[in-house]
């Protein structure tokens, strides 16, 4: 037993050099050339990124030079990449900022695995990254600005920014406002369980804000005022400065919507730039979670306010409030429709309180009536990530105990579940084959687990464990042998 303990150590000290030797392949020196001609708000910048000829090892598992926040995985089967963001902020700790570029392998008995492929660096921590799959793109935020990264033959190689503030429309929320108040009187709302009257008068009231708002621009040249936290406030929305929250690319990959710290979401065209709308989903707090519907048409957003909404892309409606049938106090923590666009997924969730119970709850809601048509309860610990597979076949979900779990999409029954990681998990996403979960911590350390095929870092606490155990008994049995003698 002990000489298994020693070859499991001497194999984690060896991936873990060839961790750090892969990361020192990577030598990275960023040059920026500002267009003077071009505008404040778009700005190109150029990344060079020089790489050795060695050949790098797949791995499952790798530990990067920075704390790592955030990870994603494209899609795209045949362009099967990873990237990972983090960092150590803007003070001068030595702890670099940085997103980083990896590859899955899909191929043979190593198709868990992937390998380092390229780095850079950022001016900030990076805490969210997504993939444009269409355009081989990454984009990524710090403050208000949105980098978009290109990737080509294994290297990052450009970017493009833009500040979310500038050249915005000064009418664009009056118009944003206006469509949810006309969406409020006329969408489909599902309130289960829920006192149907006072969700009315919610409503109501929001429409008749938005409404007065609307009367006032209308009788004022000024522009509109901008929601926080769900509800109005008296700065300009031309002079107020809004932070990014989130980012996605529509499948097409010709828009980018980003949800920002006031809850309104921004929509701009690709490759152009060019602003197209505002939309306000009168979420009462913060948004948690977005996802583009596949045809592009629809946007489904969680929230702290313990609701869900589908919402129009195309003309900023609110068509459909999903609410939890049984326990309406549970805050949405995620969303994902399905790849035909016909369901959409979501996990619901309360941490454990002295007084309290924690749980998370999955769900199930058809797209085209907003009800939920299926729902489990399946941990006591909520969820911090949630995510759906490829081929819609599973869920996974990351839950407060530092725990990975995957679960059968039409049944919401468990497949796996595993601890990959010693401290806080940040980020985990599937392979483009639906067969593997990468998963990232602020403890350095990236891993990937094939769903299905037991989780090694269990096995090897089990048997550091049995070793302990083990070790306690000899000890214990030599001095019983000296008190007998």
């Amino acid at each position: 037993m002990s000489t298994n303990t020693k070859k499991e150590k001497k194999q984690e000290k060896e991936d873990e050099k060839s961790s750090i030797e892969s990361s020192s392949t990577l030598k990275q020196r960023n040059v920026k050339k500002e267009d003077t001609n071009s505008n404040d708000e778009k700005k190109k910048a150029t990344t060079t990124t020089t790489t050795t000829t060695t050949p790098i090892k797949t791995t499952d598992k790798i530990k990067l030079n920075y704390p790592v926040f955030c990870c994603s995985s494209s899609t795209n089967v045949k362009s099967p990449y990873i990237v990972t963001g983090g960092g150590g902020g803007n003070s001068k700790t030595g702890v670099p900022n940085a997103i980083t570029l990896l590859k899955w392998n899909l191929e043979g008995s190593s198709s868990s695995e992937f390998q380092l492929i390229d780095q850079m660096d950022t001016g900030d921590c990076i805490p969210f990254v997504t993939f444009n799959d269409n355009k081989n793109q990454i984009a990524y935020a710090i403050g208000t600005t949105c980098f978009i990264i290109n990737y080509k033959n294994d290297k990052l190689e450009k970017a493009i920014q833009f500040d979310i503030n500038k050249n915005i429309p000064s009418n664009a929320y009056h118009l944003a406002i206006k469509a949810t108040s006309l969406s409020t009187s006329t969408s489909s709302t599902t309130t289960t369980n829920i006192d149907n009257n006072n969700n009315n008068n919610t409503e109501a009231a929001a429409a008749a804000a938005a409404a007065a708002t609307i009367k006032n621009d209308d009788n004022e040249s000024s522009t509109s005022s901008t929601p926080s936290s769900g509800s109005l406030c008296s700065t300009s929305s031309s002079t107020m400065s809004t932070e990014i929250k989130l980012i996605r690319f529509n499948k097409d990959g010709d828009r980018i919507i980003i949800v920002d710290d006031k809850n309104l979401i921004k929509v701009w065209s690709l490759p152009s730039l060019d602003f197209i709308k505002m939309i306000s989903p009168q979420h009462g707090g913060e948004i948690t979670d977005i996802d583009i519907h596949p045809a592009s048409t629809h946007l489904l957003t969680t929230s702290r306010d313990c609701s869900a909404k589908i919402i129009n892309l195309l003309n900023g409606k609110i068509e459909f409030t999903l609410l939890h049938k049984q326990k309406p106090k549970l805050v949405f923590r995620g969303c994902k429709f399905t790849s035909d666009g016909l369901y959409c997924y979501t996990a619901q969730s309360i941490p454990k309180g002295k007084n309290s119970n924690g749980c998370t709850v999955l769900s199930k809601w058809n797209f085209t009536t907003g009800q939920e048509e299926s729902f489990k309860e399946v941990d006591i610990y909520h969820n911090t990530c949630f995510t759906l597979s490829p081929d819609n076949k599973a869920i996974v979900i990351v839950t407060a105990d530092g725990k990975i779990t995957a679960y059968n999409s039409d049944t919401f029954k468990p497949l796996d579940k595993w601890e990959p990681h010693d401290f806080v998990i940040t980020g985990a996403c599937f392979s483009p084959d639906s067969s593997t979960i990468f998963s990232s911590s602020a403890d350095y350390n990236c891993k990937s687990h094939r769903i299905g095929f037991g989780s090694k870092s269990n096995s090897t606490k089990f048997i550091k464990a049995l070793f302990i155990l083990a070790i306690i008994v000899l000890i214990l049995s030599l001095i019983f042998g000296q008190f007998n003698k």
